[in-house]
């Protein structure tokens, strides 16, 4: 099986499909939500299925002014416009001033890490296992020191444990916490982290231990920053990226088995990663019929990703009985999680927390799905 199917292994640790494509949403007009990205919407139907080139030409239209930019204030509507959708941000090579500039971007960022060493994990569960960090390469962020978090938000001190199965065996366990709150270049910042680990059965001959970080704004929710270290097997991938706000542009480094090199790319947006989306996702008011969409960077390209808002439903899982709110991502090309024209679903309970309980995806055979068995908050 390849390393990008097992991957499942860790789905709630970024539950969205990596390099997706989607078409483009029309810009629209929302209230605005609290607290809020700006790339952000809700929309009906915003992605269709069918492709571009087969649809009807759409009537001719009196060309509108152009959009100035309004400042966001709640509760006054404001215009979202959202870019094309798969914009690969280094599409164009990068030139020889560009690739300068980024290099001395993470070399300052290296220089300037707090600690020698990351901030530990600790065990939350019985028989949890940690995974060493000798040997990834790490996001400079992930050397700041950590503080508890004394927000408000409904994950503080969450702590969560899953069982993932393939069909109905036991393919291995995924943890998702709140580490707590560590400081991004001036700005307060929740350190989400996700771990992965095959089951023994599995380890024999294909042994999962990935670990996936992401910095989430505290105050306005969006990313600030990922990292992704993967080890399925032979295969290894450590992938991180600063999201430069100020400066507008993106920039981290990319190993494999190779030495590693950099990446960068514009940023004219607030965006959000894969594991921060989920965050994002649950710090929204969720209507069924009504879609939230926004846009992630991964892998240096930029896409509007739609969730759409599809029912409620009780769950019955090990940890309990959940009264839930199913949402459904978008996916219209391949991803990790997602084979094209295949769907993943996730039931988040619907009540101030919105914790995810249970997720589900359909494979080539059979199905993949990742049920909540304990959790915790401090």
């Amino acid at each position: 099986m390849k390393h990008n199917r097992l991957l499942l292994v860790c789905l709630l640790g970024s539950w969205l499909a990596a390099g997706c494509s989607a078409s483009r949403p029309e810009a629209t007009s929302v209230p605005a939500l609290q607290p809020q990205p700006a790339a952000v919407s809700e929309t009906r139907d915003a992605l269709d299925s069918e492709p571009e080139e087969t649809r009807p030409a759409p009537e001719p239209e009196k060309p509108a002014p152009a959009p100035t930019a309004k400042k966001q204030q709640a509760p006054e509507e404001v215009t979202i416009f959202l870019p094309d959708a798969g914009t690969d941000l280094n599409a164009q090579p990068d030139t020889p001033e560009q690739i300068q500039n980024a290099q001395n971007l993470v070399q300052n960022a290296r220089a300037a890490q707090s600690l020698s060493a990351p901030a530990p994990d600790r065990v939350s569960f019985e028989n949890e296992d940690l995974i060493p960090l000798e040997g990834r390469r790490l996001n400079p962020m992930a050397y700041e020191p950590l503080l508890p978090d004394d927000t408000p938000a409904p994950w503080r001190g969450e702590e969560l444990k899953y069982g993932i199965y393939y069909s109905f065996i036991r393919a291995g366990t995924a943890y998702i916490k709140n580490r707590g709150l560590t400081t991004v270049n001036g700005r307060k910042a929740f350190l989400l982290q996700t771990t992965a680990f095959s089951a023994a059965v599995i380890d024999a001959f294909f042994k999962v231990r990935d670990i996936n970080y992401s910095w989430l704004d505290a105050e306005n929710f969006y990313s600030l920053g990922y990292l992704q270290s993967v080890r399925e097997g032979g295969y290894k991938r450590d992938e991180w990226l600063i999201f430069d706000y100020p400066k507008k542009l993106f920039y981290g480094e990319l190993q494999k088995k190779e030495d590693p090199h950099i990446i960068s790319g514009p940023l004219d947006m607030q965006v959000l990663d894969m594991l921060s989306s989920l965050y994002f996702v649950r710090a929204q008011k969720l209507e069924v019929g009504k879609d939230i969409v926004f846009d992630i960077i991964n892998r240096e390209r930029q896409y509007p990703l739609v969730v759409k808002v599809l029912k409620k439903e009780t769950v019955k899982t090990d940890a309990g009985k959940f009264d839930c709110i199913v949402v459904e991502p978008q996916f219209r090309g391949e991803g990790i999680f997602v084979s094209k024209g295949k769907s993943l679903k996730v039931w988040l309970t619907d009540d101030e927390y919105k914790m995810p309980v249970k997720m589900k995806t359909e494979v080539f055979i059979g199905s993949v799905s990742a049920e909540l068995l304990e959790y915790k908050r401090n």
